[in-house]
């Protein structure tokens, strides 16, 4: 499935920027929680893939797991709408102070980025 290695690039990519560069992927964060759209646009990607990963789970080779990412990313899109704007881009702010911190949670992202590619390819 073309959307799991794509999805999964994307992944490896923002993990690789987090090892390399946690500070400016922090300062990115803030950035981009500032953007008049951000809110909007993270719940609709978010529920987009996540449609997708569920409507498409069964032409993976493993769709149990493809399934419960979709079910997550639609969960998170309606939470992100129950929680509104405010309290979204307060959430991204926080998040973004961790600063060094995002070098362990890029190390995950490249994990689960390279996982996401192997399952596309399978």
């Amino acid at each position: 499935m073309h959307l799991l290695v794509i999805f999964g690039t994307a992944m490896l990519g923002f993990g690789c920027y987090m090892v390399a560069k946690p500070l400016q992927f922090s300062k990115g964060i803030a950035r981009f929680s500032e953007k008049k759209w951000f809110h909007a646009f993270e719940i609709i990607t978010r529920l987009a893939i996540g449609v997708v990963f569920l409507i498409c789970a069964d032409k993976t080779s493993d769709a149990t797991l493809v399934s419960l990412l979709g079910g997550i990313l639609c969960f998170v899109s309606l939470f992100l709408i129950v929680i509104g704007p405010s309290r979204h881009r307060r959430f991204a702010l926080l998040t973004s102070g961790i600063g060094k911190n995002f070098r362990i949670l890029g190390l995950f992202a490249i994990v689960g980025g390279l996982g996401l590619v192997y399952l596309g390819l399978e």
